[in-house]
C-alpha cells in the first residue's frame, strides 16, 4: 500500500513512521459517510509501535494510494471506537 502524506498530518508532531505503523495495522478502518466535494475519508485507530493510541485520518485517491491528512493522539471522543477496534485486533 502507497502511503503519502500531507504537510497538515505532521501538524500534532506524529511522525510519518508512527501514522504507518497506525494505517499498517487497524484491523478495522472506519469510513466515514461521503460528503459533497470530499473524498471518502477513512479513521484508523491503533496504537504505535510503542503503545501509544493514535488517530489517523487519510483519503483514498483514485489510484488506490491513500493520503494521510491527519494524525494525533488519541482523543477523548474516540475512545469508544479505539476500544471496539482493539476487540477486532484480539480475534
Amino acid at each position: 500500500m502507497l502511503l503519502t502524506f500531507a504537510p497538515s498530518a505532521a501538524r500534532h508532531g506524529i511522525s510519518q513512521e508512527r501514522a504507518a505503523y497506525v494505517v499498517e495495522h487497524c484491523p478495522a478502518p472506519y469510513y466515514a459517510p461521503p460528503r459533497a466535494g470530499m473524498d471518502d475519508r477513512i479513521l484508523y485507530l491503533g496504537p504505535d509501535r510503542n503503545g501509544v493510541p493514535l488517530e489517523v485520518g487519510a483519503v483514498e485517491r483514485s489510484n488506490g494510494e491513500l493520503f494521510v491528512i491527519h494524525a494525533m493522539p488519541l482523543r477523548r471522543s474516540f475512545e469508544d471506537d479505539y476500544a471496539a477496534v482493539m476487540r477486532w485486533h484480539e480475534r
